[in-house]
């Protein structure tokens, strides 16, 4: 067994992103040896750049795994070499190549319009596609998705929605009042349209209760993944249908999020850039960043939040 492999095996928490991040490398052809080849900063920030970094975050994750495996071959020189890469100046070097994270709310409102437009009468599924997607941006989500496969017409009381995690967590949110009357309509309903070569026809659908909101085609299995396999697969058409590029369901979660923020900002004529400069201690931002996180029970540090959007801020610009 080699270094490497030995490095990923006693790692914890970070063993699926170490796995992930030391295969990567092993794919660009690195071996155990590459920190000892490396001479100078730049070539540890080339090696970071080869693996696509999409945030400054990102780019902290890798730093500190290669800390860590540096400090584990006892090569001093290259721990303290990864620890003077300044990881702003490194993220503007790979923004122009990274793949895009989020949407601007332009974009939200363009996908709306489009799968609208492409609905036909009648429709069953582009109202679905249309409803997912607008809960997220809204503020329903959480990792496992629970939230939305517990979502039922009977937690909706006027403008407040309860929700409900599989474990047990409850806590409500206000949203729109057009969400609500869709979310309301889409409980009733329990078919998906498919096609085959003889035409379209429709299949039962399922929900966890009689008045699911989003409910799903019986895949023979009761596994909770089904729900959340099911909604990943129509938000990955959606986003390849109307947006060009991959956007996860925390993705689209996120941009709702930096939305709604970027209006309380311009309430209080703060600008976005002030708002998420590196400096800025101003505690009325923070207390908009936190009022917002919290609606949406977003259990992430302010702090931590901020550097997932800090090198994206030019989508929501747009």
């Amino acid at each position: 067994m080699g270094k490497i492999d030995e490095f990923v095996e006693i790692q914890n928490e970070t063993n699926r992103v170490a796995k992930n991040l030391f295969k990567k490398l092993c794919a660009l052809g690195y071996g155990d040896d590459f920190l000892e080849k490396c001479q100078d900063v730049n070539s540890i920030e080339q090696i970071i750049l080869k693996l696509s970094p999409n945030s400054t975050r990102s780019i902290t994750t890798i730093c500190s795994l290669l800390s860590a495996y540096a400090n584990y071959t006892g090569n001093d020189i290259a721990y303290q070499m990864i620890k003077n890469i300044d990881r702003n100046l490194l993220w503007e070097k790979a923004k122009p190549n990274a793949k895009k994270k989020y949407i601007s709310h332009e974009t939200y409102l363009n996908v709306i319009h489009e799968i609208s437009k492409n609905e036909k009468p009648k429709e069953l599924n582009g109202f679905y596609y249309r409803t997912l997607f607008k809960v997220i941006y809204e503020g329903v989500y959480c990792d496992d998705m629970s939230v939305i496969a517990n979502l039922k017409s009977s937690d909706i009381k006027g403008n407040i929605v309860e929700l409900h995690t599989d474990d047990k967590e409850s806590y409500k949110i206000k949203l729109p009042s057009d969400l609500i009357k869709d979310l309301k309509k889409l409980s009733h309903c329990d078919e998906w349209e498919r096609k085959n070569r003889f035409g379209e026809f429709r299949v039962k659908t399922f929900g966890k209760y009689p008045d699911s909101c989003f409910k799903i085609e019986n895949r023979k299995s009761s596994s909770e993944t089904t729900y959340r396999f099911g909604y990943y697969n129509r938000l990955r058409k959606i986003a390849k249908e109307y947006i060009g590029y991959n956007l996860v369901p925390l993705q689209l979660f996120i941009s709702g999020i930096m939305y709604r923020i970027c209006l309380k900002l311009d309430e209080n004529n703060i600008s976005l850039d002030d708002a998420f400069a590196d400096q800025n201690r101003d505690k009325k931002v923070s207390n908009i960043i936190t009022a917002e996180l919290l609606r949406c029970n977003h259990k992430i540090p302010v702090r931590a939040f901020r550097e997932q959007v800090i090198g994206h801020l030019d989508v929501f610009r747009e």
